[in-house]
């Protein structure tokens, strides 16, 4: 995962001065180059400093076809996961009102039980700060408008499975927030659309925001349309039913207005949202895993994408992406928004530029020792997979084989990661500058890789993204490994399978041929029948996988949950016909009518349908569940 970091404007020792001026003429010359390059059809920024919105501009088109300009005070924008900083608002209002406990098990507020996977309960803490350890789940998280149900009975519905200790482990979870925002329901008496447009929307004169789905009537004709690229078609309004984790929409000055109250500035109605003292808590690091990376705070996280101490969060559905960056030591927040799919990178582009001309620089860092900190260096090679996972579903498989990093230790002291590549192509070098810390020598400050010991088992992390963290795999997981027999055995069957018609043609063609004894033709018959069913379900499961390819949300949908059943339950076809692969072979094997080659291509087709049925189970083919 690696973010390309632009060039900036000139920058002084100090840094520019921050005029409302010198911002617009900053940002036209930036963003405009950004989104053209990328084919974005519209943005907004707003900058906040020292309590008063010193800029905000929209750019681009809100609809392409109509030409609707955007405008940071009118357009709304679909915030995406900036949903959830609202959300634990709301949680904290209440803590701050004494009707949450941030370390009270969760069972006080529900009224249906979280399975007791671990002796550990969860807590509040644990959900703002995504270390309950929930397995990440998809289905049902977007609906059609008429599916749209209640927060109890999605999260009833589609309780995930618990894979961590809670406290111990980040893996990023939407399930956790709209848990949160189930509980915000719970204790106020509100819905959560009620509670958050009463207690946080009007306080802070936030008009043109709203959780509601399909928008109420006098905010749905200022909807920004979302695109994939600007010169494509226009996405259709996405109904979240996860509404406390993605749900809201807004725009850019009130974002600004979410912003300044963060910053502890009086709401439009007089008192502050939050008292000093619960502010300082939601942006107080609570759970860190590593001294030396960045922590997590209550619903905000650390960036490390500046000098200065940065916190914030970032938003992203198909159709649009957006960013909040806070610096409240600088009483400064910074705020992007685009309404096109491509170049995500723009906003920590455009973050980039602007720290560089007008917050001060570091000085210079020498480049990191070449040496050996850690005795250890062999242990930490192998592959490392996301604690942000699927792993009870069939839609583990695909994160399993792709999305692991492979790290390799080269030198003493010196490390790479296969998927961490630098402009020419080749895998970046890290330096052990201190045990467990690998820095590159062309940009010691801004990324760090961080690999511990934790109780035999490794774990690595990057101070770029504290909300995941990876874990080393097996070897048995091992994604070259799981590759290699997955495209073996696949190829091994699909070609038995394509080699049958093509013998039957051949033999059409070169005349009357012996006939076949009816025990060699039991056998060929079985052979055929176990290389069909092995190949079935992969051959719908690659059709699953080109539809998530088209549309990232086809996953949650109700049709791929269908198909996702019929591919489990033809994956337990499969089974029986890896049974009947082996046992052909051992006919085979007996019948001495069989020639040789007849026999161990029956051997190599068998070990084949092993093969898939093996990556099957790796997947959680054969695992049977009631969600996914």
């Amino acid at each position: 995962m690696v973010i390309g970091l632009g060039c900036g404007g000139p920058a002084t020792a100090q840094g520019a001065t921050m005029t409302a001026e010198d911002i617009g003429t900053f940002f036209d010359q930036h963003a405009s180059r950004e989104m053209k390059k990328s084919d974005v059809a519209g943005a907004a920024i707003v900058v906040v400093k020292d309590g008063e919105v010193l800029f905000a501009r929209g750019y681009g088109h809100a609809d392409v076809g109509l030409g609707t300009p955007v405008s940071p005070g009118d357009t709304l924008f679909r915030m995406a996961s900036l949903s959830k900083l609202v959300t634990y608002t709301a949680v904290s209002q209440l803590v701050e009102q004494g009707k949450i406990d941030l370390d009270a098990d969760l069972a006080r507020y529900l009224d249906f039980p979280i399975p007791a996977t671990f002796a550990q309960p969860i807590t509040m803490r644990h959900l703002m700060t995504h270390t309950a350890g929930f397995e990440d789940t998809v289905e049902n998280r977007w609906v059609k408008p008429e599916k749209l149900t209640t927060l109890r009975d999605y999260l009833v519905r589609q309780m995930p499975k618990r894979l961590f200790v809670p406290g111990t482990v980040p893996a990023y979870s939407s399930y956790g927030t709209t848990l949160a925002g189930y509980i915000v329901e719970r204790v106020s008496g509100e819905s959560f659309a009620t509670y958050t447009g009463r207690h946080i929307f009007a306080p802070l004169g936030m008009r043109h925001s709203s959780f509601a789905q399909p928008l109420p009537p006098d905010l749905a004709p200022l909807l920004s349309k979302g695109y994939a690229v600007k010169t494509g078609p226009a996405r259709p309004f996405d109904t979240a039913q996860i509404t406390p984790a993605a749900a809201l929409s807004s725009t850019a000055m009130d974002m600004a207005r979410f912003m300044l109250a963060h910053l502890g500035e009086p709401t439009a109605a007089g008192p502050p949202l939050l008292k000093p003292a619960a502010l300082a808590q939601m942006h107080t690091v609570q759970f860190r895993h590593h001294p030396a990376g960045p922590g997590i705070a209550l619903g905000f996280y650390e960036m490390d994408e500046v000098a200065q101490r940065l916190i914030g969060h970032t938003g992203d559905i198909p159709g649009f992406h957006s960013v909040i960056y806070l610096l409240p030591e600088q009483r400064l927040g910074l705020f992007i928004v685009q309404n096109t799919e491509a170049n995500p990178g723009m906003r920590e582009l455009l973050l980039k530029s602007f720290a560089e001309r007008y917050l001060p620089p570091p000085s210079p860092a020498a480049a990191p020792p070449h040496q050996a900190v850690s005795d250890e260096s062999e242990q930490m090679q192998g592959s490392y997979r996301t604690t942000r996972r699927f792993e009870s579903s069939p839609l583990s498989l695909p994160f399993l084989l792709l999305d692991q990093n492979i790290v390799r230790v080269v030198k003493p002291g010196t490390l790479v990661i296969d998927t961490v590549r630098g402009s020419n192509g080749k895998p970046v070098e890290w330096h052990e500058v201190e045990s467990g810390v690998w820095q590159s020598a062309a940009n010691p400050l801004r990324r760090r890789y961080i690999l511990k010991n934790a109780q035999g088992d490794w774990e690595m992390s990057s101070n770029r993204d504290p909300m995941q963290i990876m874990q080393k795999v097996s070897w048995h997981q091992h994604k070259l490994v799981m590759l290699s027999i997955l495209v073996l055995s696949i190829a091994t069957v699909l070609l038995s399978v394509l080699a049958w018609p093509l013998s039957v043609v051949l033999r059409m063609r070169s005349g009357p041929t012996a006939v076949l004894s009816p025990a060699l033709l039991k056998i060929r018959n079985h052979l055929r029948l176990s290389g069909l069913l092995a190949l079935l379900p992969w051959v719908l499961y690659g059709g699953i996988l080109l539809a998530y390819l088209n549309d990232s949300l086809f996953v949650a949908s109700p049709t791929c949950a269908i198909l996702l059943r019929v591919v489990q339950a033809l994956a337990w076809l499969a089974v029986g016909g890896t049974v009947i692969a082996f046992r052909t072979v051992w006919l085979g094997w007996r019948n001495r009518e069989a020639s040789l080659l007849s026999r161990l291509h029956s051997v190599l087709l068998a070990l084949a349908c092993l093969g898939t049925m093996a990556m099957a189970s790796q997947g959680s083919f054969l695992m049977w569940n009631g969600r996914y």
